[in-house]
């Protein structure tokens, strides 16, 4: 598997107030990978994505693109000379010309090329359109069409699906996956959802406070966390002892329990009820599909082999 970037020992201090957040970075991505930074504001994934795109200078450190070095001790290569496009949360479009100009903006691109990306990306007829006229899924096709009609080696994706009603986000990144894997892209996508990652990630790396706290596929993350953080950012986990946890989906009420509890609480989710069960001395939520049980009730619990320690 080739490597498309190689991010050596990257790191930024910057200070806000009297607090200074430094960066040490490595990853790598993979050639036709769609990879994901998955962190809440201030974890430093933004920053992360303007010095990889040159928008921001490292304090030190590497970056290689394709297996060209872009950035070291005595390099620093310019935004236009990296072979990256982004696409920006509000898209960037601009309001005063039509989808055929917005694609072609700051693009050498021939006509016939053109004409390639409108019909892969189903902007075909609307190429005369303004900006306004557009459907924000549309617009989402626009800003992806400007984004990779000169062929970049990575597309920098920064929170595009931000502040979207869920109903048109599951449409937008259900048509963002489609176009990557389209055009075979590599990307890299920047955001604080969890769904947006597992919904469209090869692999995700958690950031907090600076830090890459673990890299892997979605499902090694969320059932083999590394840190305590990690769990409880990818999903609800419950308590058992000083340093055991569980998520809630992995607790069993059953006949043949290891221990006896009293419900507290039963709250109906649609696909499922959420439980809260009073056993050994504490709470434990338990995600069921048992509606009957009332507050009061005795019941007997079971724990699958899936209990973290931290």
């Amino acid at each position: 598997m080739k490597k498309i970037v190689e991010i050596k020992n990257l790191r930024k201090t910057f200070c806000k107030g009297d607090i200074c957040v430094a960066n040490s970075l490595n990853l790598d991505l993979i050639e036709g990978e769609i990879f994901t930074i998955l962190g809440t504001s201030g974890s430093g994934k933004t920053t992360f994505l303007r010095m990889l795109a040159g928008l921001e200078k490292p304090d030190s450190g590497e970056i290689s693109i394709d297996q060209e070095k872009v950035f070291s001790n005595n390099i620093n290569l310019e935004p236009n000379k990296r072979k990256v496009a982004i696409v920006f949360q509000n898209y960037a479009l601009l309001p005063h010309i039509n989808v055929a100009s917005n694609i072609l903006f700051g693009s050498n691109a021939s006509k016939e090329k053109l004409e390639v990306i409108l019909e892969k990306t189903k902007l075909k007829g609307h190429e005369k359109k303004y900006p306004h006229e557009l459907s924000g899924g549309q617009q989402q096709r626009v800003a992806l069409a400007r984004a990779i009609i000169n062929k970049p080696k990575i597309l920098l994706l920064d929170e595009p699906l931000s502040n979207i009603d869920t109903e048109l986000r599951n449409i937008l990144r259900t048509e963002l996956k489609e176009m990557i894997r389209e055009f075979n892209i590599t990307a890299l996508f920047i955001t604080h959802d969890k769904e947006d990652a597992f919904f469209l990630s090869d692999r995700i790396a958690i950031m907090h406070g600076g830090d890459i706290l673990q890299v892997g596929t979605a499902k090694e993350l969320y059932n083999n966390p590394k840190t305590l953080y990690c769990a409880s950012f990818l999903g609800k986990i419950t308590k058992i002892d000083e340093n055991s946890y569980i998520r809630p989906e992995n607790i069993k009420i059953s006949e043949n329990g290891q221990i006896e509890g009293i419900v507290k609480e039963n709250i109906f989710y649609g696909n499922f009820n959420e439980i809260t069960i009073f056993a050994n001395g504490q709470n434990l939520i338990v995600n069921s599909s048992d509606e009957n049980l009332k507050v009061g009730d005795i019941v007997k619990l079971s724990f699958e082999d899936r209990i973290m320690k931290f």
